[in-house]
């Protein structure tokens, strides 16, 4: 048996994946696919959040070395995980993640920004912060498809999460991919998505385990708004 962990970005919970996996899971029956869910884990931060994920894995997997799938902030922790413990996974696609800011100022004005987001969920309307959130120029001007159900969404936990994960309080993961020898890493972008196909460019060039492909006829969501051939270079990938 082959698993396949997926971690969800924000404004998402671990149910997003369901129409995906009932797709991978058509075209493989060997495939389990496990949807992670971030309330389920710590709240400290990325180092304590990694060490629990990856020895849950550990401990779920058990010799069936596993895949690991990450979008957007479950893309960055997924970076983390690889890199915690990189004999852990046979492979690591990442989907529109930044792997870290570079400079102080940078990861200053990213906290503040994910901060006031983080407020605004303790006190504004849900439905309003998401349609926001949904016009940031990163979606490329694309309507989210991803599934989503306002009601399933903690505000709290939402917050918390921009608290705690904030790419200002992110350390630069560059360096540290940049020394992997495995597992290979497939960074994945948008063709609409020019932000982050320029930094998969790069990081290709940095890291000798990471391959940089763009996903033609999408934007930021490539798993969404493009599943079918997210799902082609996934399983060319991963179990081709």
């Amino acid at each position: 048996m082959t698993i396949l962990f997926c971690i969800h970005g924000n404004f998402q919970t671990s149910k997003v994946w369901a129409p995906l996996a009932r797709s991978f899971k058509a075209k493989n029956s060997d495939l389990e696919v496990i949807s992670v869910s971030l309330k389920d884990h710590p709240q400290g931060g990325f180092d304590p959040w990694t060490e629990d994920f990856c020895n849950r894995v550990d401990t779920q997997a058990g010799r069936n070395k596993p895949y690991l799938l990450g979008y957007s902030l479950g893309g960055r922790l997924a970076l983390h995980a690889c890199i915690h413990r990189p004999d852990l996974w046979q492979g690591v696609v990442v989907v529109g993640a930044d792997p870290g800011l570079g400079s102080s100022e940078e990861k200053n004005q990213q906290f503040t920004r994910d901060r006031n987001w983080a407020d605004r969920l303790k006190n504004e309307p849900l439905e309003h912060l998401v349609q926001e959130w949904d016009e940031q120029p990163v979606f490329c001007g694309i309507e989210n498809s991803a599934p989503r159900n306002l009601d399933e969404l903690n505000p709290i936990q939402l917050s918390q999460q921009f608290e705690v994960f904030s790419k200002g309080l992110q350390q630069n993961l560059v360096p540290a991919l940049s020394e992997l020898k495995t597992p290979p890493v497939l960074f994945l972008a948008g063709e609409k998505d020019k932000k982050y196909q320029q930094i998969g460019d790069e990081l290709a060039e940095l890291c000798p385990v990471v391959e940089s492909q763009w996903v033609e006829d999408s934007g930021h969501r490539v798993p969404w708004e493009n599943p079918e051939s997210f799902s082609r270079i996934l399983f060319g990938f991963a179990f081709g």
